[in-house]
């Protein structure tokens, strides 16, 4: 039950005689679970409230409202208690991080509200008939789903759990009550790759266009591994024969749709030493968290900064992780040609993860800050990537203030290519 702390006058819930210190306990006859409940009842134009006073007694009250007039009642914040996961995914990346980071990075949620509101990918395989039924009911559209492979046998073996194996039967029925996903796809040499991919992909195809979008991500592996499946990296040849299928399948989906349907990450393209597609390729950018299309942003949008630029100073270190170094360098290179600026990129091998992790975004402060010891330039700019959202802290539990104090600098955070251009701009000094 959520307890009311205040009722605005002449407000929806004011006029159906709801009072200060009542609690919600259903609507529409459904018992109130979480917030979520709160947003979908707010949108509705009409329904009825369990209500239950001081007293406990209960009754049940209509709310009739405007469209978009708010309800008009102050209640208390409250966090979602996250369903853990329930799999024990052969490349599960919280599986392999090194003791010592933030305690929040060793949680293993499955949890498809947080899907819905923050865009976390699920695999569904902890949902009851009751989860299945609330999502219809309130229309938790969309939703992010970890779907790795169609075949089922597979499936178990991947995510070692004979529930993950009902991904697709409930995306089925979740589609008919008119939920819209986007899915990716981890995708490990030898186990979901290559047939098994191709025949993922067309069955994902078959669900569009409630399946709007798919990322193709090749699996990533930490050198803490000590007792788990022996995994490999994505070869050379295995990234390229993706690229190959999934660009061949998304140019089909183009003529036929309007749309690629299918992406695959910029790592992929960088393990099969190929160029990243330009900016146009990556439509709406809705997987850009999945890492596909970040490099064509970044260079976007630093072209676009630059055309407006009419001053611009050097003298920084850039750091960034081994994957991004070569745009970076690129774009460092330019600027010394037609702006005569000079900036230091510093590329950092990811000692913490292992090297076979080459992302920035995986940086740690501890990487971070033996090398900025010895930089060229007093200023230093970092990726945002590399903290937590919201927050100044790394992922070793690093602060902002006590990185500063370690490497004895001025630190600049950029959100991305236009960010960066502003920062040389001196725009945030």
């Amino acid at each position: 039950m959520l307890e009311i702390l205040s009722v605005q006058r002449r407000s929806p819930f004011h006029r159906a005689g709801v009072k200060k210190g009542e609690y919600i306990i259903a609507f529409d006859g459904h018992k109130y679970q979480d917030q979520l409940d709160i947003a979908y009842y707010s949108s509705l134009s009409s329904f009825d409230v369990t209500i239950r006073n001081k007293k406990g007694k209960e009754r049940i009250v209509r709310i009739e409202k405007d469209e978009d007039e708010d309800l008009g009642i102050e209640y208390p914040y409250e966090d979602f208690d996250i369903k853990v996961c329930k799999n024990k995914c052969l490349f599960c990346f919280v599986e392999q991080c090194k003791k010592g980071m933030r305690p929040s990075l060793y949680v293993k949620d499955d949890d498809y509200r947080l899907s819905f509101t923050c865009g976390s990918y699920v695999t569904l395989s902890n949902v009851t008939e009751d989860d299945l039924e609330r999502i219809e009911r309130l229309k938790l559209s969309p939703l992010y789903i970890s779907v790795h492979c169609y075949d089922k046998e597979i499936k178990k073996k991947l995510c070692a759990n004979p529930n993950s194996a009902k991904v697709f039967d409930y995306m089925q029925r979740l589609a008919k009550a008119g939920i819209v996903f986007q899915t990716q796809i981890v995708m490990a040499e030898g186990l979901n790759s290559d047939d098994v991919l191709v025949e993922t992909i067309n069955e994902l195809y078959k669900l569009f266009p409630h399946v709007e979008t798919v990322a193709v991500v090749p699996v990533g592996l930490t050198g803490h591994r000590e007792g788990l499946y022996p995994l490999k990296p994505v070869s050379r040849e295995c990234a390229a024969r993706t690229l190959d299928f999934c660009e061949s399948f998304a140019e089909e989906c183009l003529k036929k749709h309007g749309t690629r349907f299918v992406w695959c990450s910029d790592e992929m393209y960088v393990l099969a030493g190929r160029p990243i597609p330009k900016y146009v390729y990556y439509e709406n950018f809705v997987q850009i968290e999945n890492g596909v299309g970040m490099v064509a942003e970044f260079i976007e949008e630093a072209d676009e900064e630059l055309k407006e630029a009419t001053s611009l100073r050097g003298g920084f270190t850039c750091v960034t992780g081994v994957a991004f170094s070569p745009t970076l360098t690129a774009l460092a290179d330019r600027l010394k040609k037609e702006r005569g600026i000079d900036l230091e990129v510093m590329t950092i091998k990811n000692e913490w993860f292992g090297e076979t992790v080459t992302v920035a975004g995986l940086l740690t402060a501890s990487d971070m800050i033996p090398a900025l010891k010895k930089r060229k330039y007093a200023d230093v700019i970092i990726p945002s990537t590399t903290l937590k959202e919201f927050e100044d802290v790394f992922l070793d539990g690093v602060t902002m203030e006590e990185f500063k104090k370690e490497i004895s600098a001025r630190v600049y955070v950029s959100h991305g290519g236009k960010s960066l251009i502003e920062i040389l701009e001196g725009k945030y000094d």
